[in-house]
C-alpha cells in the first residue's frame, strides 16, 4: 500500500471517529481536517492514480465528509435510526475497500542483486516464412514481440517502465483467461520494474552473453520479468517472448492486440488428439525461439539497425523456459548448434516427437521440477532426455512447489497460496532459490566461472532426483 493511500484509511478513521463522537470538536479544526483530507486525496490522484480497490473508500470518505458537514455547520441531528443506518453503511465500506486492498495489493518487483543497472526495449518481429496457424487469417504472417533487458549505462533522464510494459492489456486479459472480472487485475499496472527506457547499454564489456526466456501456456512475457531483471544485472542481455495465442495478452499497437487462443491446446481430458494439439504448441513455441535468435543475429550485425550492434555474444545463448516454454527450448536445443546451456522449469516436453526425444541434448542443461509435477507421463521423456544427453544433466525436485511457483504469480494476490495455485515455500525465500540456481548454472556454462557452482545443501526443500 502507497503511503498516500494509507494516510487516507487513517483520515477516513479520524473523520468517522469525529462524526460519531458525542463531543463537540471546534469548527475550525474540522475544516482543518477536510482541507487535509483533501489536500491528501488530491496528492494521491495525481502521484498514486486511482485504483479500483479504493473505490468504496473513496465513497466512504465522501459520505463521512457530507455528514460532518451537516452535524457541525448545520447543527442538524440525525435520527437514532438513520445514524445506525449510515454507520453500518460507512464501516462496511472502509472494511470492504480494506479487504481488497490487502487481497489485491500492489507489490514492489524483487531487487536485483548484480551491479548493472536496466535497461529494455521492446521489438515486434515477423515471420515472412511462417503464416499464422491459430489467428482468423490464415495468410498472415506469424508475429511475435520480444523486450529485451541489458546492462545499462547510465538510468539518468530516461522513464522507469512498469513491470507490465503493455499495462492493463495484459492484466485484462489476464483476468479475462482466469474468469475474473475484467478490472480485477488492473493494480498490477501500476507496479514499477527496475529497468529503464532505451536507457543506453554498458560500454563495461565489449558483448553479454545472451538468455532467451519462454514462457508457458497461459503466460506473458513479463511474468519472468523477476529472472530477466537479475541476470541482466549481473551482465547478460535478457530477451522476453510473448508467443502470440498463447500469451494472455500480445500487444503489437494500440488497437492490434491478440489474446489467448484456447483452441490451440482444448481441454485433454475432451479430446482424443491433444498430444497432437500439444505438439503444435510446443514447436510453435520452438520456431518463436529460433525466429528469436534470427533476429538478434540481424540487430547484431546492425542488418537491423539499433543499439545493440556487436553486444550480443551470440557465442554465449542460454535459453530459460516454463512449462510449454521449456519443452519448446528443449525442443530447440536438441538441433540448433547455436544454443550453449538450457534451464527448464517444469518443462513440458511430452508432446516433443520421440525421435527427437532420443537424440538427447548437446549442451549443459539443468531442470528444475515443482512437487505439482512429481508424478506424470511428462516425467517418461523429461528422464529420456536426461539420459540421453551427452552433456551434464540435473534434475532438481523443490518440494512445497506446484507449477506456478515458477512464474511471478506471487505479485498477484497473497490469496494463491490459500486457493492452492501457489505452494507452501515463502514467496522471497523461494525466489531467491530460484535465483541462485539460475544464475549460478549460467555463470558456469555461459561464462566460464568456476566458482559459481550450485550448492543444494542449504535448502532443505531442494533435492537432486536420480533418473538413471
Amino acid at each position: 500500500m502507497y503511503l498516500l493511500e494509507a494516510f487516507i484509511y487513517i483520515l477516513t478513521i479520524t473523520l468517522f471517529g469525529i462524526l460519531i463522537s458525542k463531543k463537540a470538536i471546534k469548527k475550525q479544526y474540522v475544516i482543518a481536517l477536510l482541507n487535509v483530507t483533501v489536500l491528501v486525496v488530491v496528492l494521491h490522484v495525481i502521484i498514486d492514480g486511482i485504483r479500483w480497490q479504493l473505490y468504496l473508500l473513496y465513497l466512504a470518505l465522501f459520505l463521512i465528509s457530507i455528514l460532518i458537514t451537516i452535524k457541525t455547520f448545520l447543527i442538524i441531528d440525525l435520527k437514532k435510526n438513520i445514524k445506525i443506518i449510515s454507520n453500518i453503511v460507512l464501516i462496511s465500506l472502509f472494511s470492504f475497500s480494506l479487504i481488497a486492498a490487502i487481497v489485491f495489493p500492489i507489490y514492489e518487483l524483487p531487487t536485483p542483486s548484480g551491479e548493472y543497472l536496466i535497461g529494455t526495449e521492446s521489438f515486434v518481429i515477423e515471420d515472412e516464412n511462417r503464416f499464422e496457424h491459430y489467428g482468423d487469417d490464415s495468410t498472415e504472417y506469424r508475429r511475435i514481440k520480444i523486450q529485451i533487458w541489458y546492462p545499462a549505462e547510465s538510468i539518468e533522464g530516461y522513464e522507469q517502465v512498469p513491470w507490465l510494459e503493455d499495462g492493463t492489456d495484459v492484466s485484462r486479459g489476464l483476468s479475462k483467461d482466469y474468469g475474473f472480472p475484467t478490472f480485477m487485475l488492473d493494480h498490477m499496472a501500476n507496479i514499477m520494474s527496475n529497468s529503464y527506457l532505451e536507457a543506453p547499454i554498458s560500454s563495461s564489456l565489449p558483448n553479454y552473453p545472451v538468455i532467451i526466456i519462454s514462457h508457458g501456456w497461459s503466460g506473458f512475457r513479463n511474468l519472468h520479468t523477476d529472472y530477466a531483471e537479475e541476470l541482466a544485472s549481473l551482465g547478460y542481455i535478457v530477451i522476453g517472448i510473448d508467443h502470440t495465442y498463447g500469451s494472455v495478452a500480445t500487444v503489437f499497437g494500440e488497437n492490434d492486440i491478440t489474446y489467448k487462443n484456447p483452441d490451440a491446446l482444448p481441454s485433454r481430458e475432451t479430446t482424443t488428439d491433444f498430444l497432437e494439439y500439444a505438439n503444435q504448441l510446443v514447436y510453435t513455441y520452438a520456431s518463436d525461439i529460433t525466429l528469436t535468435i534470427d533476429y538478434l543475429e540481424s540487430l547484431n550485425d546492425n542488418t537491423i539497425p539499433s543499439r545493440f550492434n556487436g553486444k550480443f555474444n551470440l557465442d554465449k545463448i542460454g535459453l530459460l523456459g516454463h512449462s510449454t516454454g521449456a519443452g519448446a527450448g528443449a525442443a530447440v536445443a536438441i538441433n540448433d548448434d547455436r544454443i550453449d546451456a538450457i534451464i527448464g522449469l517444469d518443462p513440458w516436453v511430452e508432446p516433443i516427437d520421440a525421435t527427437e526425444i532420443d537424440k538427447g541434448l548437446l549442451v549443459p542443461s539443468l531442470f528444475l521440477r515443482s512437487e505439482m509435477w512429481e508424478t506424470g507421463d511428462n516425467n517418461i521423456n523429461l528422464y529420456s532426455i536426461i539420459e540421453n544427453s551427452a552433456f551434464d544433466s540435473t534434475l532438481y525436485q523443490i518440494d512445497g512447489t506446484t507449477h506456478f511457483d515458477f512464474t511471478m504469480i506471487y505479485m498477484f494476490s497473497p490469496l494463491t497460496k490459500y486457493i492452492g495455485m501457489s505452494g507452501t515455500v515463502e514467496d522471497e525465500y523461494l525466489n531467491s532459490i530460484l535465483k541462485s540456481m539460475i544464475s549460478d548454472f549460467f555463470n558456469q556454462t555461459l561464462k566460464n566461472d568456476t566458482t559459481s557452482q550450485i550448492n543444494i545443501e542449504s535448502w532443505k526443500e531442494v533435492r537432486v532426483i536420480p533418473v538413471q
